[in-house]
């Protein structure tokens, strides 16, 4: 996201928009503590990667408590994972 270009997205955006609560999530709100001058450019994508590791974290506790998830052994890119989950999807309409 960084090396994407978040900065400077950032930048623009709060140019445009001001501080806005948008600007507060995961990514953006590393990019204005390098904006203002809070972290260096390794440390905000240091502390973007771990925050994004913890909210992945607080998401799988989450769906673990969700008594009709379906868990899928791999990633939609593959033929059979896909297969699996349009079929889940047919079944539950």
């Amino acid at each position: 996201m960084f090396d994407a270009g978040l900065v400077e997205e950032t930048r623009g955006l709060l140019d445009c928009y001001g501080p806005v609560k948008a600007l507060d999530s995961l990514g953006y709100r590393q990019a204005l503590c390098v904006l203002r001058e809070s972290l260096s450019g390794d440390e905000a994508v240091k502390a973007a990667q771990q925050g994004h590791r913890n909210f992945a974290k607080r998401q799988l506790t989450w769906f673990r408590r969700e008594p009709d998830v379906h868990w899928l052994e791999s990633f939609g890119d593959e033929a059979d994972t896909l297969k699996s989950a349009s079929e889940l999807v047919r079944q539950s309409l």
